[in-house]
């Protein structure tokens, strides 16, 4: 089945703001799921690891798959030498893999922490203006919001007054987590997508790694909400969230709009209809029009990646070549300029592989050399960032069905 979106998308002006996978410090809106990379050998973290194919743009990692039973996991530099770090939650237990230029991976994590639950969602942002990156945690059955302000060194300890309860309810289903200033006070705040209950709860943030819930939260968002995803999407300045509904016999793509004081609201002409289930969206300017475009993909019912692409007169719709044929369904997607050349890529989970699509700057995208990249089963949700300092992108995975963590180096 071709998956394509039946109908142009809302009247939207789209205005890129952060530029990271997953956020960092420094991001007003949120996260639009970009990764900006360095030039050269990281200062502090010395030359990295040389590669031998250079003829792919993926290799496995030294020390690579690392044993990851449950849980999720995010990438960020939690110690400070700017190579970015593997955070993985097993359980009840926050494991962090130090990334280095000079060492392979270690099976066992270098640092561990214990958690007052499970967590099955993961965001890394600096919540508190300290410039240390944080961990935001929420759990597929509680309404609890979890954050560990980091302490620089890979350590963390729990935020005052955390957990926070993002929702009074009786049928925690939590499915998405994503950070953005939603009331335009400079401060981090936090968006949780209720399956069961569809709609999303906002928690505001004080900057000190305090945090509230939003006076008229939650909003609501249509059925089975699933992994969220944070934009200015209307260029108003104010933080969006992008909402797939992922319902057996739900093939729509929600956009709530952000007023700028912490309230959301559905855009005219939302939701977007799709032909098939939407399971994960990104956001990030996919046409070098500084305007966030949207990617989403589908699992069951799809197996493609739909591109919705702005046209500068606040129109979404599918992008040349879209959708592109992934032959499987797939999960996981980030935004990044995996080949270093300006323009931005598309990283995509799904089946056995990570799959890279290179764009051209323009909103077209081929298979990038050697992809897909063979990974464990079940790739599933996925994480880019620098994690040797060699100003390459490289690629964390959980496989679910394999219960790893595949990590691949960019070359």
């Amino acid at each position: 089945m071709h998956t394509r979106c039946l109908s142009p998308l809302l009247a939207l002006g789209l205005i890129v703001f952060g530029a990271t996978a997953p956020a960092h410090p420094g991001s007003d809106i949120g996260s639009v799921s970009t990764l900006v990379t360095r030039t050269g050998p990281d200062e502090k973290c010395g030359s990295a690891v040389p590669r031998s194919e250079p003829h792919t743009l993926l290799a496995p990692a030294p020390g690579s798959p690392l044993p990851a039973p449950d849980g999720t996991l995010a990438a960020g530099d939690v110690d400070g030498d700017r190579c970015a770090d593997l955070v993985l939650c097993t359980g009840t237990t926050l494991n962090v893999f130090l990334g280095s230029a000079h060492r392979p991976w270690r099976r066992e994590p270098d640092i561990t922490a214990d958690l007052p639950g499970k967590a099955s969602e993961i965001a890394v942002e600096d919540v508190n203006h300290d410039g240390r990156l944080d961990v935001v945690l929420a759990d597929h059955d509680s309404y609890a919001v979890t954050v560990l302000l980091g302490v620089g060194d890979g350590r963390f300890r729990a935020a005052p007054g955390s957990p926070f309860i993002a929702r009074i309810g009786e049928q925690p289903h939590t499915h998405g987590l994503a950070i953005a200033d939603a009331d335009g006070d400079g401060h981090p705040d936090i968006v949780t997508a209720n399956n069961a209950d569809g709609d999303v709860s906002l928690l505001l943030g004080d900057g000190h790694g305090r945090f509230a819930r939003a006076p008229q939260s939650p909003f609501p968002c249509g059925r089975s909400p699933y992994p969220i995803a944070a934009t200015d999407i209307n260029g108003d300045g104010c933080a969006d969230v992008l909402v797939p509904n992922s319902g057996p016999d739900l093939e729509t793509l929600q956009i709530l709009l952000g007023n700028g004081r912490g309230e959301l609201a559905p855009a005219p002409g939302s939701p977007l209809t799709c032909d098939a289930g939407i399971w994960y969206v990104a956001a990030g300017d996919l046409d070098d029009d500084r305007r966030p475009d949207v990617v989403a993909t589908h699992s069951e019912g799809g197996a493609a990646l739909t591109i919705l692409i702005n046209d500068g007169h606040g129109v979404l719709s599918p992008a040349p070549g879209s959708p592109l044929q992934l032959g499987h369904g797939a999960w996981g997607v980030e935004i990044a300029d995996m080949d270093r050349d300006g323009n931005a890529d598309l990283v995509v989970a799904g089946d056995e592989a990570i799959r890279v699509f290179e764009g051209d700057g323009r909103g077209g995208f081929r298979p990038a050399d050697g992809s897909p990249y063979r990974t464990g089963k079940g790739a599933w949700r996925l994480a880019v960032a620098d994690f040797n300092g060699d100003g390459k992108p490289d690629i964390a995975t959980r496989c679910v069905e394999e219960e790893r963590v595949e990590i691949l180096f960019g070359t």
